[in-house]
């Protein structure tokens, strides 16, 4: 799903970047079987206190955090994203 969003909205300015908290090879084989396109940045155990400042105080997985033109933080959500919510929110960000 992100993969397809990226290829959609690429061509607005949207950018879908993917911190991963786990070892290189095991992202690095995910990566190559999920043909994943978007960067992927490996994190070691900060990633977690990242997620934590971005405000997922749960530290649950997945969560995502959208973030405008300038760096700043729209929205977050914790647990898994369906493709008509992603949709819904990249399409709303690109109206403001």
């Amino acid at each position: 799903m992100l993969v397809v969003m990226r290829d959609k909205y690429a061509s607005s300015g949207v950018e879908i970047v993917g911190i991963a908290v786990d070892l290189a090879a095991k992202v690095s084989d995910f990566s190559k079987k999920e043909k994943i396109s978007y960067p992927l940045l490996l994190a070691d155990a900060g990633g977690l206190e990242l997620m934590r400042k971005l405000g997922n105080r749960a530290g649950g997985l997945p969560y995502t955090v959208f973030l405008d033109r300038r760096g700043a933080l729209v929205r977050r959500k914790l647990g898994a994203l369906k493709g008509s919510e992603l949709e819904s929110i990249l399409a709303g960000m690109l109206k403001e």
